[in-house]
């Protein structure tokens, strides 16, 4: 993936239909049931729905996304986390919470998109007959999606172009039909009609609140930027809204042919646009492109915990690679924690009218976080005026609280469900982040020149034992003159660790997505090295991988030698072992410690139980490896 599907040709158009338009592109399963409602169906209703469709379809993912957003292109990488890490160096320090708050807002939607939509599409059956055991078949459905995420998508994904072409070629053509049957519905275009029942209708709340999922995924379109290029999302895109709109006109349509003056009564207009014969087909084609749409949730959650990992707002996790493309990864913890949220919410809310309203209160998050985010990448980036930024910031912001104000009446009735799930989600960013600084804090930093003559001389002093020929410390220190107290300790006291060289190894995450570069300093000549590794935020790191070819990069250049000191091995070829120790932080808490830094801490502690070891997580090779364990005070 990646590179290779930026350019624009048939293929990667298709590609880019079957990995960024799945969640938006299932919203017609749901979103005129949603307007609808338990409302009676009136021609103001119908026009003043399409119209609002319409409308944010065109201001908020045409236009904010397709259009704006997408030029934040952080060296080829979209999202949340990309965006923030492109102006990081310019925004407030607290504009970091704000990229937290849409990152939570997103894990939430991976839990939520799964279950609507594959309730949505299967309910489907129920047109045909009531009988249908809709719960154990999405179930089932949601076992096997997550079942096979260990997998990777590699052979099953080239399926998911081809199957969301049939997909919106329905869409398209179901909703032509319908409409060729009453064409008055195209008067909806007309902004008039939205502003009616915005105004005047009893339920607009209620109606805003359903309108506002027909942009659920539109953050996909901006997310998934490094998988396709935006030139490949603009194009597909005028297909895409062109069969989203064509759609929702002809459910409108529909709904005025056979409804007018009369209540829904558990009826769904997309698949009573269908003939009878075509209703099994239907379904399954809905079933597939909602299959489609949740995968591509879950695999932009696992790429958004690397990347917070890499921020340090999330605490390390297992990270697996289940196929040749390395952007493609697995976490088996978020796979587990998305399955359980998944089934929970289709147990208890039982029907997607209901689940209607635990979703739309994530995507608003994301969306208000991405506004905010964007003004300053307008400003820094692109230089454009204060003028033009607060005029747009206000356009969208007031449309997206609007919208949140709208979700707000769903608090009572399941969005509830979805705060909790978001709030839990940042306690975690949150805690780990301000925890992480407290114990950076704590850290003793000193200059390495002030006591390189007790290095260097545990280094010569022959009565003591050779612990290894090379010791490689892990250090948190920016300069490269410093180092933590804990390692120099380690070096002297208690049982004194000589060694011909040491060497520290820092990483520093940069902006650029899958930089991989190293940076190398002797500090004390043939005593003390350094060797920084500049990692852009989606390269994970690893150790035994990085560190080796490093060094026989700085041996072919003749900077160092790394020949085994011993003549009975250096005769055999064998080079030099190093030896890793890993320094593990403990800390004491006393009374006299803040209120905030003991909660902050403890809470720390529990999240450390559950965390990917940092020698395991920077891939250090275990027979090379020795965990020291330093108090912090």
């Amino acid at each position: 993936m990646g590179s290779s599907h930026t350019k624009v040709t048939t293929a990667s158009l298709l590609v880019t239909l079957g990995i960024v338009f799945g969640d938006i592109g299932t919203s017609p399963l749901y979103v005129m049931s949603a307007i609808f409602g338990k409302n009676v169906i009136t021609s103001d209703l119908v026009l003043g729905g399409l119209s609002c469709i319409f409308w944010t379809l065109t201001l908020q993912a045409t236009f904010k996304y397709v259009s704006l957003t997408l030029r934040a292109d952080n060296h080829g990488e979209g999202g949340i986390l990309s965006l923030y890490s492109l102006i990081r160096k310019n925004a407030p320090q607290w504009m970091i919470y704000v990229a937290m708050l849409g990152c939570a807002a997103l894990l939430a939607d991976g839990m939520i998109t799964p279950a609507i939509s594959l309730t949505a599409s299967v309910e489907g059956l129920k047109s045909l007959t009531h009988a249908v055991p809709v719960l154990p078949i999405v179930i089932v459905i949601l076992a096997g999606l997550f079942t096979f995420q260990q997998f990777g998508t590699d052979k099953i994904g080239k399926s998911f172009g081809p199957i969301m072409l049939v997909w919106f070629s329905m869409l398209f053509i179901l909703g032509v039909i319908s409409m060729g049957h009453n064409w008055h519905v195209l008067k909806a275009i007309n902004p008039v009609y939205a502003w009616k029942i915005l105004t005047m209708h009893p339920g607009a709340w209620v109606i805003v609140g359903a309108v506002f999922l027909s942009v659920t995924g539109a953050e996909a379109m901006y997310a998934d930027l490094g998988h396709v290029g935006k030139t490949n999302i603009r194009i597909t895109w005028i297909f895409v809204k062109t069969s989203l709109l064509v759609n929702y006109f002809g459910q409108g349509a529909w709904a005025l042919n056979h409804m007018d003056g009369q209540m829904l009564n558990g009826l769904n207009p997309f698949f009573e646009l269908m003939p009878r014969w075509f209703v099994g087909t239907g379904v399954v084609i809905a079933a597939c492109a909602s299959v489609v749409a949740s995968q591509a949730l879950i695999s932009g959650s696992f790429s958004l915990i690397n990347e917070a990992v890499k921020l340090e707002t999330w605490f390390r996790v297992q990270i697996l690679y289940p196929s040749k493309h390395r952007q493609q990864i697995f976490i088996p913890m978020i796979n587990r924690l998305l399955f359980v949220g998944s089934v929970f919410i289709v147990l208890y809310f039982q029907t997607s009218l209901a689940m209607e309203a635990v979703y739309g209160m994530a995507l608003n998050f994301t969306m208000l976080s991405t506004t905010l985010l964007l003004m300053f990448f307008l400003r820094h980036k692109l230089h454009w005026d204060w003028i033009r930024i607060g005029a747009l910031t206000l356009l969208f912001l007031a449309i997206e609280l609007s919208f949140l104000a709208a979700n707000a009446h769903k608090l009572a009735h399941g969005a509830g469900f979805t705060m909790v799930l978001m709030l839990f989600f940042i306690a975690v960013m949150v805690i780990h982040y301000l925890a992480k600084h407290v114990l950076l804090r704590k850290k003793k930093f000193v200059d390495i020149h002030q006591y390189e003559d007790i290095i260097t001389d545990v280094s010569s002093d022959l009565a003591i034992p050779k612990y290894a020929t090379n010791i490689v410390y892990l250090t948190s220190a920016y300069s490269v003159h410093r180092m933590e107290k804990q390692i120099l300790k380690s070096i002297y006291q208690k049982q004194p660790k000589r060694a011909d060289a040491y060497w520290l190894l820092h990483f520093n995450e940069t902006e650029v997505p899958f930089q991989q570069e190293y940076d190398f300093t002797e500090i004390v000549k043939g005593k003390i090295y350094r060797i920084d590794f500049n990692l852009g935020y989606k390269v994970k790191p690893n150790v035994r991988e990085m560190f080796s070819n490093a060094l026989e990069d700085l041996n072919k250049k003749g900077i160092i030698d790394i020949e085994n000191r011993y003549e009975s091995l250096r005769k055999h070829n064998i080079n030099a072992d190093f030896l890793f120790i890993v320094m593990r932080n403990t800390f004491n808490l006393d009374s006299d410690s803040p209120i905030r830094e003991i909660f902050l801490l403890n809470a720390y502690s529990l999240l450390q139980k559950i965390e990917e070891p940092p020698e395991q997580y920077l891939g250090i090779d275990r027979n090379s490896l020795l965990v020291e364990y330093i108090a912090l005070r």
